[in-house]
Formats: C-alpha cells, structure tokens, sequence
C-alpha cells in the first residue's frame, strides 16, 4: 500500500468528525436576540406560534437553509434553526446518531408543539432518532436520507475502492467500524403524521431509488422524486421548495 492512499484513507477517516465552521458576524438569518438555546444546542426562533423546525446534514449548519427559512419567515411562518452536536455554533462533545437525536427530541419538547420538521441528509436520521423516542410533529419533510452502508456513500462520493478498502482496514486495526446504516423504517413506522420523501435523479449519495424503496415500506409516505439538484443542491433549490409548501398546504 502505498503513502496515497493510507493518506487519503486517513483524510476518509478524519470525515467521521464534524468540521462545520461556526457562524461569522452577520451570516446568521436572526438577530441575536432571536436565540435561546436548548441545553447546548443552538436554537434560533423566527415568529411566535407552532413551528417548522430545519435540521441540516453533517458538516452543514443552520445556515443551509438560507433559502427556505427565509421564505417561511418573509412569510411570517414560525421557524426554528439549530446546530446539530458537533456543529456549527454548538459546543457539544458528541455528535453521533443518538446524541444529534437527543438534540431534535430536547427542541421538539421545549418549543412544544411543532408544526413541521423539515430536514437533510444527517439531519434525517436526527430526525428519525428524535421521533423514535418520542418527538411530537405534525409534518416531517426528510430530504435526501441516507439509507445505503457506510461504503457505498462513500463510492457515491467519488472515493476509489482502494481508498475505502484501506480505510475499513484502519477502522479494523483500531477496533472501530464503519457507521452502520440507520434503520429509518423501524424508526417511522409509529410515526402517525403526514410524512414526505425527497430525493433527486442526480443525487449520487443517497440515490432516488433507496428513498423510494423506503417510501413503499411506510404506506403513509408520499415520496417526492426531482430531477437536477444533487444531494445538497436539494435544500436549496426553489422547485423543492415549492413542493414542500405544497405537502404543508401554504400554497
């Protein structure tokens, strides 16, 4: 093996770690008298009333969804952002799976009752977590959920089996494993709301094809399948928006 690809299957490593930079002044979208955090999560409320809470993926903040939010709140629609553990604005030393949602399940009950979730990526299985445990909301929105093994995301993201293989041997040699697939349907299945999947043609990491699938196994999911945005484009882009104000009945 040569000192290429143990580098970049260290670099591969090193990723499992959140390294999403915090807010510099005036990137965030409320003022900062809008903030009130939850524990040690950052939480900044937009609105008074029941809420549509945004989650954002791994290595992301709140800050994704700077085109959505401000929809909702030039609209005068409550909103919440937050930094997930591990994120953004957040001082948190945990960051995997049940400490991000703990984090989702702390918000839902201390700015009780929520309206809507509406999440991406990592963010989802947040999302999926926090439910499972008990968070109450009407709506949930799950853009671009992960659903495929630790590997294949990674080949999804253009990393050589070479790479990859050399990076599953480091995890092996330290006693680690890969992160294992979150199980989403054993997660919603008691989920009694209206739930909505999104997923793109284009998305590379988390295919159009596995959301759909997982939309099958939940009878009350409405999938909702786009061409054109790749996997983060997909919380950014108008033609999604436009969908989800549709499924919450704003339009």
């Amino acid at each position: 093996m040569t000192d290429e690809p143990d580098a970049a299957a260290r670099a591969l490593l090193a990723s499992l770690i959140p390294s999403s930079p915090s807010a510099a002044p005036g990137q965030n979208m409320l003022p900062p008298n809008a903030r009130r955090d939850v524990g040690e999560t950052p939480l900044g409320r937009g609105h008074a009333g029941p809420a549509t809470l945004f989650v954002h993926g791994w290595n992301d903040t709140h800050r994704i969804w700077r085109q959505f939010a401000q929809d909702f709140l030039a609209n005068s629609r409550p909103v919440l952002l937050m930094d997930l553990p591990g994120h953004g604005a957040s001082k948190a030393s945990a960051y995997g799976p049940e400490a991000a949602g703990e984090a989702v399940l702390d918000v839902c009950a201390a700015e009780a009752p929520i309206d809507a979730i509406i999440a991406h990526s990592f963010g989802c299985v947040a999302t999926a977590e926090a439910l499972r445990r008990g968070a109450k909301a009407d709506y949930v929105i799950l853009i671009a959920p992960p659903l495929r093994p630790w590997a294949d995301i990674q080949r999804g993201a253009g990393v050589d089996d070479a790479v990859i293989a050399r990076a599953l041997d480091l995890m092996k040699a330290e006693g680690a494993a890969p992160p294992a697939p979150f199980d989403f349907q054993s997660a919603l299945n008691a989920y009694d709301g209206k739930l909505m999947l999104v997923g793109s043609e284009n998305d590379a990491l988390c295919p159009l094809g596995t959301i759909a699938a997982l939309g099958e196994a939940l009878p009350s999911a409405t999938v909702c399948g786009v061409e054109g945005p790749d996997h983060r484009d997909l919380c950014l882009d108008p033609g999604i928006l436009s969908e989800i104000l549709g499924f919450l009945g704003y339009n």
